[in-house]
């Protein structure tokens, strides 16, 4: 008899319960499947947070094969970036000459073009910039590198002024064109064409044949080229990405005349990125200063109310919540950390970085972690490693979400550590992802170096604070 009464209270409870949760407003979560507040059985509440913004440190390494970030971009908030790029072409072999049977059949140089296959713009597409090529002077420390150079290398020395092309029109980077390619006519797309001087590309194609035995020969006689943006520009308001390693669109093309069978003969030899022997470089520097951004640097703070993100190379927010350290023991629906976009910052020129993300600052062991229990590894997933659609970091009305769910609730349950956390927008990041060990795992979050910036409320905005948002029962 007990057990039966038992067991109608329970399904008494149980329908109270269900009623109780239909009179409810809704959560500020949407979506989700938790229970609607109705300060009976279910409660919410909300956390506040402190936000701090320092600058990123940077350890990026850009591999060969990404697209390279070219151009200056002045930001009136953010500052100044600035992207150099460096490149080996190198015939397609070595241990022949490139030209033809041999210098004695060369009739003579129609013309020498640099051509790069151009990606993608970040930035205001109206920008007009200059490209200036120098050659990389052969006292420079520039070799091929199998796991890129840092981006924060200092700039390579260079010699002469080779060429140049002025006011270019961001707009018609992604143009089609139409050239002459040795006898055919070529119709090309998002290829940017830089016509060098005759006097260049015969130099380089009188090089003694054993110049062109080695690489290594010809290196010590033609370091490679630096592609440097003109300061002098018109509008210098957008950076563009162009991808060194695509042989189809970047390349060093000799159109000249040779003889061939004892008569004379048009043809076209490409210097190329190639598989090995080959090198790039692509040095990004941003200067904040002057900016509100710069500012903020500088000036520091404990809990400042806007928060300044920029993409690698750029800036983090450490987030403190103290809150967490007082919560008993309950059981969570939903906690979610919320940062709302402030407006204002010409965030249509300037657009949010695509993902944002968040990790622990692990500070007895001096390493960054992911979210212990929130941040779920999949090993099949690479680049990411994990679900950002469930863990969050995409900006959705104006506000980024992370779910923080599990994380929290280790600490109120189970008394786990709190950690400060780490907002930021990287290119990749290498955080230790403890439930797998102690190893860090190499995660790409975003396709494109230093595209992206947002500006988010901060712990002491007045009316978009960022915070922790919370939705429990009582145990």
């Amino acid at each position: 008899m007990k057990k039966l009464l038992l067991s109608l209270s329970s399904v008494i409870a149980l329908v109270l319960l269900i009623e109780s949760c239909t009179k409810i407003r809704t959560t500020e979560l949407g979506g989700g499947l938790i229970p609607a507040v109705d300060n009976v059985t279910v409660f919410d509440t909300t956390l506040e947070v402190i936000s701090s913004v320092f600058g990123l440190p940077d350890s990026t390494r850009q591999t060969r094969d990404a697209d390279h970030l070219f151009g200056i971009l002045e930001d009136p908030f953010f500052g100044t970036t600035t992207g150099e790029m460096y490149v080996q072409l190198h015939p397609n072999l070595f241990g022949t000459y490139p030209f033809g049977s041999s210098r004695d059949s060369l009739i003579g140089l129609d013309s020498v073009v640099l051509s790069l296959r151009y990606k993608s713009i970040y930035g205001d597409t109206n920008s007009v910039q200059g490209f200036k090529i120098y050659e990389i002077d052969q006292s420079a420390p520039f070799r091929d590198s199998s796991t890129g150079y840092l981006i924060s290398h200092p700039s390579f020395a260079v010699s002469n002024l080779i060429g140049e092309k002025n006011n270019v029109s961001y707009l018609t980077l992604n143009d089609s064109l139409q050239y002459i390619r040795a006898k055919d006519t070529v119709k090309a797309v998002n290829e940017l064409r830089i016509v060098l001087p005759n006097e260049f590309g015969m130099r380089l194609m009188n090089f003694d044949t054993t110049i062109y035995k080695t690489d290594s020969a010809f290196n010590a006689n033609f370091k490679g080229l630096a592609i440097l943006p003109d300061a002098a520009s018109a509008l210098k308001k957008a950076i563009a990405y162009f991808n060194l390693a695509d042989q189809g669109g970047t390349r060093l093309s000799f159109h000249y005349r040779t003889t061939r069978n004892g008569k004379p003969d048009t043809t076209v030899t490409d210097f190329v990125l190639r598989t090995n022997y080959r090198a790039t470089a692509n040095i990004v520097r941003k200067d904040p200063t002057g900016t509100p951004f710069g500012n903020q640097l500088a000036n520091g703070g404990d809990n400042q109310s806007e928060v300044f993100i920029q993409s690698t190379p750029g800036s983090y927010s450490l987030i403190k919540i103290p809150g967490l350290q007082e919560l008993n023991n309950r059981l969570l629906y939903k906690a979610v950390l919320i940062a709302e976009q402030l407006e204002g910052y010409e965030e249509a020129s300037f657009p949010t970085p695509g993902l944002l993300f968040l990790d622990a600052v692990d500070s007895a062991n001096s390493r960054f972690i992911t979210i212990p229990n929130s941040w779920v590894f999949q090993q099949n997933s690479s680049p990411l490693f994990y679900d950002p659609g469930t863990f969050g970091g995409f900006l959705n009305n104006k506000r980024f979400e992370f779910d923080l769910t599990s994380y929290i609730q280790g600490i109120v349950t189970r008394k786990e550590k709190s950690f400060a956390l780490r907002l930021y927008a990287p290119f990749t990041t290498r955080p230790v992802v403890t439930s797998i060990g102690s190893n860090q795992i190499p995660i790409t979050i975003s396709n494109r170096l230093g595209s992206g910036r947002t500006v988010i409320g901060g712990g002491s905005h007045p009316t978009q604070k960022m915070r922790l948002y919370l939705v429990y029962s009582r145990l």
